[in-house]
C-alpha cells in the first residue's frame, strides 16, 4: 500500500538550536521503543505491519539520536508508547520525559491498564497524560474492571486519564454502542475517551458502519464530542472529513542498522527515512507537512 511522499526539505546539517527550525511545530511526536509489534501482539495492531528487527538482535531505540532530536525539533507533546517488558526501557522513558519537560512540552504515556498499574511511582512522575489502551484483547472490559484498575493507578499518578477504546471486534463494537461507551465515559477517574478505529480496517469496519455507529451514539456525541469524547483521525479526518490530518510523526528503531526510523504518520508501515543523527533528522524535517494520503483505505 503506497502513500504520496511527505513534503520534506533537505538542507545541510547547520542546525544547532531549536530557533533554527521552522516556527510550525510537529504537533504530537510519537516514540516507540519497539521497531515492530510488541509482545502483546494484538492481531489488529498497526505495528504488526512494520518490518520488525530480527529476533536475534533487535537494535533498540538509539537514545543518542533521540536525545539530540528532542533538543532540536519543535513539538507540542511527546507521546511515548510503553509495552511489556518495561524494566529495560524505564531509564529511557525518564530521560525522554525530562527533555520534553525542559522544553516546556507535555508528556503523554500510552500503555495498557496492566502495565500502568505495575509501573513504579517515579516512572509516572511528570507524566501529563496517561493514555490507556482498552479492548478485550488486553483483558475483559467492563466499567467495573476499568474502575478498579484506575483506582490503583490513580493512587500513584495524578495525570490526566484518557481511555483509548479500540473497536477490535464487531462484538466489542456493538457492546460499546449498546451502552458500555457511556459507562466508561461516566467513570469519575476518566477525563476523556478516544474512540479508536481499527487500522487497517477489516471489511465490517467501513464508512457505512461508522455512519450507523455515530447515529446510534447521537445523544452522547451531542453532549460530549470534542469535550470528553473524541474520534480518532481516521474517522474524523478521513471518513467524516472533519478537519485535516493532524499528523502524528513517529520515531522508532529501524529494522536494521543504526539511527532511528522516522514516519510522517505513526500508522504507516514503512518509514520515510532512517536518520543516524539528531541534526540529520531535524534537517530533513524542515518543511514537513502532514501526509496528503492515509496509509489505510477508506471503504
Amino acid at each position: 500500500m503506497s502513500m504520496r511522499p511527505h513534503k520534506l526539505t533537505v538542507i545541510g546539517a547547520g542546525i544547532t538550536s531549536p530557533k533554527d527550525l521552522p516556527q510550525t511545530p510537529l504537533g504530537v511526536l510519537s516514540i516507540h521503543f519497539e521497531g515492530g509489534q510488541c509482545r502483546v501482539a494484538c492481531p489488529f495492531c498497526y505495528l504488526g505491519r512494520r518490518e520488525a528487527p530480527p529476533e536475534s538482535g533487535p537494535p533498540g531505540l538509539d537514545m543518542k539520536v533521540v536525545r539530540e532530536a528532542l533538543g532540536l525539533l519543535r513539538y507540542d507533546e511527546v507521546a511515548i508508547a510503553l509495552s511489556e517488558p518495561v524494566e529495560a526501557v524505564l531509564p529511557a522513558l525518564s530521560e525522554i520525559a525530562r527533555i520534553a519537560r525542559e522544553r516546556g512540552c507535555r508528556v503523554a504515556l500510552t500503555t495498557t491498564l496492566a502495565v500502568a498499574a505495575s509501573l513504579p511511582r517515579d516512572a509516572l512522575c511528570g507524566i501529563d497524560r496517561l493514555s490507556l489502551s482498552i479492548d478485550p484483547w488486553k483483558g475483559p472490559v467492563t466499567a467495573e474492571n476499568v474502575a478498579a484498575a484506575l483506582s490503583v493507578i490513580g493512587a500513584r499518578c495524578d495525570a490526566e486519564v484518557v481511555l483509548i477504546v479500540t473497536l477490535s471486534t464487531r462484538r466489542f463494537a456493538l457492546k460499546l454502542l449498546s451502552g458500555l461507551l457511556g459507562e466508561l465515559l461516566a467513570l469519575p477517574a476518566v477525563d476523556r475517551v478516544a474512540l479508536n478505529a481499527l487500522k487497517p480496517p477489516p471489511p465490517w469496519c467501513d464508512r457505512a458502519f461508522w455512519l450507523r455507529a455515530l447515529s446510534r451514539l447521537g445523544p452522547l456525541l451531542r453532549e460530549q464530542l470534542d469535550r470528553r469524547l473524541f474520534l480518532d483521525c481516521y474517522v474524523a479526518a478521513r471518513i467524516l472529513q472533519i478537519g485535516g490530518c493532524p499528523a502524528r510523526p513517529d520515531l522508532s528503531p529501524p529494522s536494521a542498522g543504526p539511527g532511528v526510523a522516522f514516519r510522517g504518520c505513526v500508522y504507516q508501515p514503512a518509514p520515510d527515512f532512517i536518520a543516524e543523527t539528531g541534526q540529520g533528522l531535524a534537517s530533513r524535517l524542515l518543511g514537513f507537512s502532514p501526509p496528503t494520503a492515509c496509509p489505510f483505505p477508506i471503504n
